[in-house]
């Protein structure tokens, strides 16, 4: 099937006048194979709005700037959204498909109407799609999307009902019990999952250049890697799903 219609473009001095064919060819399952032909008709006016006056049904297109008399594009049109568009699964229907993580992967790679679609049906397999603001370097915010996955979903409310069970222990002020894996940072601090013990008082260490530190009790500066540590004086605070724990004192149980 093919369209025809004229545009008005701009060349270096003069507003031009175009020919513009779209030769479209069906493919199959929606997909379309369209080729943009374009065609210099003449020079209308230097002016613009003398150019515009001569053809005022005519729409002016600014980003057609021909630099030969005669060129054509290429591209890919699909009037339907529910098929892969590409891939191993091309043309198949999208909601038949039972590879749900390829179908994941599928949704980062397309936009517009068509991921709308793919979004939908990630959210009827348990999906949840969630959106973040980050920062450009011109000090704009550009907003993206990412996907969370049943199992993700389900880790994460595991956590939260971890944290909340542990933030009602910290309420009470119970004491903590725990084996660090490793020693203090070089900021007196040790990470367990979303918890931080911050600890109040610690003495900087070195090995092979590595600096780290180690918390201080009665003047003395204590390993805590693979000890039994019981910290029982503490103050702490949550900000969303992290736990900061400020140590003010604590004891290593032989």
């Amino acid at each position: 099937m093919n369209m025809t219609t004229t545009a008005i473009g701009f060349t270096n001095k003069y507003y031009t006048l175009w020919q513009i064919t779209e030769e479209s060819k069906p493919l199959g399952n929606g997909h379309n194979y369209v080729t943009v032909y374009y065609n210099y008709i003449k020079n209308i006016s230097y002016d613009k709005e003398k150019a515009f006056a001569q053809y005022p049904d005519v729409i002016f297109d600014e980003n057609l700037r021909g630099k030969t008399q005669s060129w054509k594009t290429n591209r890919e049109v699909w009037e339907n959204v529910d098929v892969f568009r590409f891939g191993k699964y091309k043309y198949e229907k999208i909601k038949d498909n039972k590879d749900t993580e390829y179908i994941a992967w599928y949704w980062e790679q397309v936009d517009g109407e068509h991921k709308d679609y793919v979004s939908n049906e990630l959210k009827s397999r348990g999906y949840e799609i969630r959106k973040y603001e980050y920062a450009n370097y011109d000090g704009s915010k550009t907003e993206s999307e990412y996907l969370m996955s049943p199992e993700a979903l389900e880790n994460e409310k595991i956590n939260e009902d971890n944290l909340n069970n542990f933030c009602n222990k910290l309420e009470k002020n119970e004491i903590i019990e725990l084996v660090p894996i490793k020693n203090l940072d070089e900021f007196g601090e040790y990470r367990d999952g979303d918890v931080i013990y911050k600890f109040e008082n610690y003495k900087l260490a070195y090995y092979n250049g590595y600096e780290y530190a180690l918390p201080v009790k009665n003047g003395k500066a204590k390993r805590i890697k693979n000890k039994n540590l019981r910290i029982t004086d503490y103050i702490y605070n949550r900000n969303n799903c992290i736990i900061q724990v400020n140590v003010k004192d604590f004891e290593i149980v032989k």
